[in-house]
């Protein structure tokens, strides 16, 4: 053991444990967006729809932040495409859905998240599919490149009362609950055959997996559903009417109308709800839902509470009323184009009111000539130093960088890439870092990772390429 390993042992036996709670969001937008903090003038600033983004709504204003960047991904995913080349910025296309499992010790973390993609995985590596219509994650751990599957599109299929193959169906949105089951909407209108019997299913509509329609294996993942057994909750029309309702305006100030399709969804869990629906299995009672809709620009996010209504954050309602100009995107922590137009994005996927723990990290340039040095930021929780260790990434392929487990990483980031090369420290007591390394002289793939002491835990930072050519 290191010295800084043994400072990084020492000072996490002393810590507290304690988690502090509080109601915060994961999302992705549709479009390309900058954050409205400027993240301290760093690249993390600008946001992709393939980024997570996340939502601390305390203190007031908001601090929003990238929570795990697209590198990150692409760290983990490895030459999924096999094309021998690492970056792909347009890995996955957009994030359409988040659903975060609630743990009662990390709150929202990496291993408590799927997510549902609009273009699917290469299977260079992976012999696992993840493609638009399921619902899973890349893992760093135990199998460094694999998917594993939440619930595959074959299984909601077959609770639609489709058959399992060809794949015809797109998530789009989608939020989960032991004791509630699943809920999601699907990106087209699809002929099928749910609880109920034969029926258009809308784009628009939400329809649920109660608990008593599918198994749960090992993982707590959906291992198989009950054919047939899906329930519409919620018609297009009734989401329609719910959006009429709520009087929001989008990012131009007209009054929205009708959300046509859904783009998100995740469960209030402070707002209880006495909704219910008649299903094959039994009474479905469907939860306060949060949602958006491709109508909804600016990124306002409603709620099904009161028969439809702008959801109120803690700190600001996250839209603006009809009458009162345009909904912009600051409610998001997102930088509108100026005071009188909104973000041309509307929420693509939500995950929300659970603890998030940020530290990411992003390369400035992640492809670089030999003899130029790379610079890599970070957005950090309140800590003052961060350690900043390199790794060389494996060439050819297919190749994928291999992980370790990392055993403090409850609320963080829960593996790191050895062998790790201690870098430097940089100060990090701004909420964000930057490194920047000596002059890389040959051509190279390399995987850089930040750590940190906080008051809780030894943390590291989501992971980062740098290609040198």
């Amino acid at each position: 053991m290191n010295q800084i390993q043994a400072v990084f042992l020492a000072s996490t036996l002393l810590a507290p444990a304690a988690i502090a709670q509080g109601q915060d969001f994961l999302f992705t937008t549709s479009q390309p967006e900058q954050t409205l903090s400027g993240s301290g003038g760093t690249i993390l600033q600008q946001l992709y729809p393939n980024d997570v983004i996340g939502m601390r709504n305390a203190p007031c204003p908001p601090r929003v932040e990238k929570w795990l960047p697209r590198e990150g991904f692409e760290v983990m995913a490895g030459d999924e495409d096999g094309d021998d080349v690492y970056q792909r910025t347009n890995l996955f296309d957009s994030i359409d859905a988040l659903v975060a499992i609630p743990s009662p010790i990390a709150g929202t973390a990496l291993r408590t998240l799927y997510f549902s993609t609009s273009a699917p995985v290469g299977n260079a590596i992976t012999s696992t599919p993840l493609r638009p219509g399921d619902i899973g994650r890349i893992r760093a751990l135990p199998s460094n490149g694999d998917v594993e599957h939440f619930i595959s599109a074959e299984n909601i299929q077959i609770a639609l009362g489709l058959p399992p193959s060809p794949i015809l169906i797109d998530v789009d949105a989608a939020c989960f609950g032991y004791n509630e089951g699943l809920f999601f909407s699907l990106d087209a209108d699809i002929l099928c055959s749910p609880c109920g019997g034969p029926t258009l299913v809308r784009d628009g509509d939400v329809i649920c997996l109660p608990p008593w329609a599918y198994t749960i294996g090992s993982g707590g993942t959906i291992a198989s559903t009950f054919p047939s057994s899906a329930v519409r909750v919620y018609t297009e029309n009734m989401m329609n009417a719910m959006t009429n309702a709520a009087q929001v305006t989008n990012r131009f100030g007209v009054c929205v109308t009708a959300a046509n399709d859904i783009e998100s969804l995740a469960i209030d869990w402070q707002t209880p709800s006495t909704y219910t629906v008649v299903g094959c299995g039994g009474i479905v009672s469907v939860p306060t839902l949060l949602f958006s809709a491709e109508t909804l620009t600016g990124g306002a996010i409603l709620t099904t509470d009161l028969g439809g209504s702008i959801y109120n954050s803690p700190c600001m309602p996250l839209g603006t009323s009809c009458g009162f100009g345009p909904t912009l995107g600051d409610q998001m922590g997102l930088m509108p184009p100026s005071t009188t137009l909104g973000v041309p994005s509307y929420v693509n996927s939500l995950a929300g009111n659970q603890r998030l723990f940020q530290f990411a990290a992003e390369a400035a340039t992640p492809q670089i000539p030999t003899g130029f040095p790379a610079t890599i930021d970070f957005v950090t929780p309140p800590t003052p130093l961060v350690w900043v260790f390199m790794s060389f990434a494996p060439p050819g392929p297919a190749a994928v960088p291999t992980s370790a487990p990392f055993i403090w990483g409850w609320l963080g980031f829960p593996a790191y890439y050895p062998a790790p090369n201690f870098m430097g420290i940089v100060p990090g007591g701004t909420g964000f870092a930057t490194y920047t390394s000596p002059a890389i002289p040959w051509p190279v793939d390399l995987v850089f990772q930040g750590a940190t002491l906080t008051s809780a835990s030894i943390e590291v930072s989501t992971p980062t390429f740098v290609e040198v050519f």
